[in-house]
Order: structure tokens, then C-alpha cells, then sequence
């Protein structure tokens, strides 16, 4: 659990600790690396790490949040269309490629997954709801377009990024428009 508070000191423990914790998993796995480890690297007590965070997936958590946030609130309006939305999401995270690759490669991409349902459900659900025939079409549309995105960064992290972000957006694209697997 994230203890809430806009205390600028938390606010930059949470940081220090965030930071720790990105840097050790770029040198081993999230089930090797200790409170203690955290805490020493960034040069805190564990009363800090604890009066902050209830575990370690905890500090991830809070970060993905930041990013999320941060995205969201760095569109001065949304794209138009579903097209420039997804090149928008994609150039975004193609800049946070070293944070998504240590959340997936430590089986957490679950908590980039409920982000992303929340931000198509919320922020994004205009697209959504341009594309639904009926109220009742709308979720599962908001669902589709989080799974979607979500997938493609996965797989796109899975082939160590090699394809530049225009690609991604056109496949994202022609997946959309049924491009792929239905013969015309």
C-alpha cells in the first residue's frame, strides 16, 4: 500500500527510493533485492521506507503513477484522433523504455496493465466512445484499446525495442482497422 502525502520531504524519500530500486534491478531480479538494500543504496532508514511504503512493488507502483500522471497532464488537449492518441502513448513510453523493461522483466506488468485499463476508461474513453454503437459496446471498446496498447509494449520490450515508434503506431493502426486477419 502507498501512504499518501504531499510532504516534499516523503515526496523526495519516495524519489531516492524509486530511484534505488530502478538502478538495483537493472543489476538483478525485484525477488533479490531487500528493504535494506533499497534503503542503504538510497541513504535512508527502513522507518522511511516503511512510514512511506507497505513493500517493494509499492515503490514501482507509486512511479508507474507518476508516469501516468505525467503523460496525461503533458497533453495540453487530447489528439483528435485515435491515431495521433496512439502516437502520442507510444512516443511517450518509448521514452521510458528502461523503467517498463524492469517492471516486465520482474512479472509486474500487471500494475502497468491496471493503469492503462484506468487511463482508457477515464482520460481516454473519448476514442471509445466515438467508435461504440451503443452504451453497452463502450467497455468492452475502452478494455480493447488498453489491451491493445498494453500488448504491443509488452511485445515491443519482449524484441528489446527494435522497431522505431512509427511502427509500433502503424501496426497499433492496422490491427484497429482489422488489417491483419480478416481476408477482404
Amino acid at each position: 500500500m502507498i501512504k499518501n502525502t504531499t510532504n516534499p520531504a516523503a515526496i523526495r524519500s519516495r524519489n531516492a527510493l524509486a530511484t534505488s530500486l530502478v538502478s538495483l534491478l537493472l543489476e538483478r531480479p525485484l525477488k533479490d533485492i531487500t528493504i535494506e538494500d533499497i534503503t542503504s543504496s538510497a541513504g535512508l532508514s527502513r522507518q522511511t521506507f516503511y512510514t512511506n511504503f507497505s513493500q517493494k512493488e509499492d515503490i514501482l507502483e507509486n512511479s508507474l503513477n507518476q508516469l501516468f500522471s505525467m503523460f496525461v497532464n503533458g497533453l495540453p488537449k487530447l489528439p483528435e484522433t485515435l491515431e495521433e492518441m496512439l502516437a502520442v502513448y507510444f512516443e511517450f513510453w518509448s521514452g521510458h523504455k528502461k523503467f517498463l523493461s524492469v517492471l516486465f522483466d520482474n512479472q509486474l506488468s500487471h500494475i502497468f496493465a491496471i493503469d492503462n485499463i484506468f487511463l482508457f476508461k477515464n482520460e481516454f474513453s473519448f476514442y471509445a466512445k466515438k467508435g461504440a454503437k451503443s452504451q453497452d459496446e463502450l467497455p468492452y471498446l475502452e478494455n480493447y484499446l488498453a489491451g491493445l496498447t498494453f500488448q504491443l509494449l509488452r511485445t515491443w520490450q519482449q524484441n528489446a525495442w527494435k522497431e522505431e515508434t512509427e511502427t509500433i503506431v502503424h501496426l497499433a493502426c492496422r490491427l484497429l482497422k482489422g488489417d491483419f486477419l480478416i481476408e477482404k
